[in-house]
């Protein structure tokens, strides 16, 4: 009979008003262009509350975003923007960045924390695989294959390879000009551990893609 009693009574106490930023999407997805270098997002949002809010930080999860509100403090009903800025730099495939709004209710201080999430769909122009050519220590020194594919529009020539390691040889055969070639690369010997690259230098118009890294290892056995 308490307990009921007890609900009545809280059930009558008038709500204290708040201030809370509500966003009618959480989770942005844009697509790029091969040539882009900055994306933007737009979350928008508003303070549904009765309290003005005010904006404490936004914390990111990735070096490559940054992030800020059009203002700094938000009245009670007023509408806002947060602008998110992903620097592409190397990213390709689909990236899903995370970031939190920090907001506080200026009347009760108390802070809220808002999950978002940035996805950005960034298009190759050039794929190798694999990712990693490797031999073990002591492993016979054969010859392996990386294959460049030109998936861009436009037809793609390599220019000139460099290795970062004395003691390997390699050689590139043209599958189809322009779309597809082999990186064939062997070492002289396989006794010592150690960790390489290939620059391979392109024609490509698209300046940020007109050089990719091809890497390969000799790496120790594992003792089972």
């Amino acid at each position: 009979m308490r307990r009921v009693l007890l609900t009545v009574c809280l059930a009558g106490l008038p709500l204290v008003a708040s201030g809370k930023l509500i966003f009618p999407e959480r989770e942005l997805e844009c697509n790029a262009s091969p040539s882009d270098e900055k994306v933007s997002f737009v979350f928008n949002f508003s303070n549904g509350g009765e309290n003005t809010v005010n904006i404490e930080d936004v914390n990111v999860s990735c070096a490559c975003l940054s992030a800020k509100t059009d203002k700094p403090s938000y009245a009670a009903g007023e509408k806002g923007q947060l602008e998110v800025v992903f620097a592409i730099g190397s990213f390709t495939g689909v990236q899903r960045k995370a970031l939190t709004l920090v907001s506080r209710d200026v009347a009760s201080r108390e802070n809220e924390r808002t999950g978002l999430l940035a996805i950005l769909n960034i298009p190759d122009v050039i794929t190798i695989e694999p990712e990693m050519l490797q031999w073990s220590v002591g492993d016979k020194p054969e010859e392996k294959v990386f294959t460049l594919k030109v998936v861009h529009s436009n037809p793609v020539n390599i220019r000139k390879i460099t290795c970062s390691r004395d003691g390997f040889e390699f050689r590139v055969i043209e599958k189809e000009k322009g779309r597809q070639y082999e990186i064939r690369l062997k070492p002289q010997v396989t006794s010592t551990p150690l960790l390489g690259l290939l620059k391979i230098d392109t024609d490509c118009a698209i300046l940020k893609h007109r050089r990719k890294l091809a890497f390969f290892s000799i790496a120790r056995k594992r003792r089972s």
